[in-house]
């Protein structure tokens, strides 16, 4: 063999090698695309279900206590909300408010919400303060629960007059004021409050409820922890949630999540047909009233329209996720199906103007060649306060 015939079968080899990894190559691509449509598939359906999840808990435990925590106006710095979630800043009152959903600004930007209720596993309804009232802000609170709270709950006093505040009980031991123990009372020794029970008291029937252990406690356990969530998406399009009691950092849970959208379904007339809206400066039933967070602002105490008016009329949620694969498409040329494209939220199966809500969605979201998944679901708020209100 001479060194033609060896060169012929080097060039022979390296066709095939090339062609090797040709066959490679597309056959890697095909298989990054249905991995990476599959993986989005898979994290549409994990966030549709995570916030399906909270939303459907929401309300526990606050449901309950709702007309008194109406009457709460003074703000609570321990109440937290998220920066920018209001229009105006300050601290915000504490509010019976299962689920509270942030307009994004437009069809293609991001909603955010909070979502808030008990986890308390001993008592899930306000106790009435008995025996003598607090004297000053420092004075244990005395209930008749002996088995209802224990050291480390996050409790909201409310003393009925306008004043609630989150506080945390510190310990919790048999005694009243006299020293019976026998009486079934116990004295909550708690974290010392600000506004709450100035000296002299109040004797306008103030109550206590138990939220859960307070998840800033060291060794708290997930079990029974009281739940204030936010959630929304960041500029890397992950969705995180945020303990907002805890006041940790977001934390991630799902990738590659490129919009959030979040309606009301509003029973206008308390008649079972519900009216879709969205979380913006809007009048859905025609009567002033308007779905956003601002609208749901404190109120004199025994005031009580935005109860009966607004959140009674909420009777549903929903949710739509928009998710996209890990990669681009690997067609060449790219697959016209996968250029400019749109898609609409909230259809109906009319498919036109009519369909309440539904709003379109278009490659600003659907980036080009991107494979992208939709995941809709509607919640009902089983625990949402009045829910047959007018």
């Amino acid at each position: 063999m001479g060194i033609v015939e060896v060169m012929i079968g080097i060039v022979i080899g390296m066709i095939v090698v090339l062609a090797i990894y040709n066959i490679f190559a597309v056959a890697e691509g095909y298989k990054r695309t249905t991995v990476g449509a599959a993986d989005a598939q898979t994290t549409g359906l994990f966030a549709q279900f995570t916030l399906a999840r909270e939303i459907d808990n929401a309300g526990n435990g606050l449901s309950g206590d709702g007309a008194g925590l109406a009457t709460c106006v003074n703000g609570d710095p321990n109440w937290k909300v998220p920066p920018g979630f209001f229009a105006t800043a300050g601290t915000r009152a504490i509010r019976p408010l299962p689920a509270i959903i942030k307009d994004g600004g437009s069809a293609t930007q991001s909603d955010s919400l909070i979502v808030t209720y008990s986890s308390a596993p001993r008592v899930v309804a306000q106790m009435l303060i008995v025996d003598k009232a607090m004297a000053a802000t420092t004075d244990p609170i005395y209930v008749q629960s002996p088995n209802g709270f224990k050291a480390n709950d996050l409790v909201i006093a409310n003393d009925m007059a306008g004043n609630c505040e989150i506080t945390t009980a510190t310990s919790v031991t048999p005694g009243d004021s006299v020293g019976n123990v026998t009486s079934g009372i116990v004295a909550i020794a708690h974290a010392a409050t600000t506004n709450l029970y100035p000296p002299g008291g109040t004797t306008n029937g103030p109550s206590v409820l138990n939220l859960g252990q307070d998840p800033k406690v060291a060794g708290a356990t997930p079990t029974g922890l009281a739940r204030r969530t936010y959630f929304d998406i960041d500029a890397n399009n992950q969705l995180r949630t945020t303990d907002l009691f805890a006041g940790t950092a977001a934390t991630p849970i799902a990738q590659n999540v490129v919009l959030l959208k979040a309606q009301y379904g509003v029973d206008c007339l308390s008649n079972g047909v519900i009216t879709w809206t969205s979380a913006t400066n809007n009048d859905a039933c025609g009567d002033g009233i308007l779905f956003r967070p601002d609208d749901f602002a404190p109120v004199a105490p025994g005031a009580s329209a935005w109860t009966s008016q607004s959140l009674a009329r909420v009777h549903l949620i929903r949710i739509a996720v928009v998710v996209r694969s890990d990669e681009k498409d690997f067609s060449n040329p790219p697959d016209p199906k996968l250029q400019g494209q749109t898609a609409w939220l909230f259809d109906c199966s009319t498919h036109n103007a009519a369909c309440q809500g539904r709003m379109q969605i278009d490659n600003t979201v659907l980036i080009d060649s991107y494979r992208h998944r939709i995941y809709e679901t509607i919640v009902p708020m089983r625990n949402a306060i009045f829910n047959n209100g007018t």
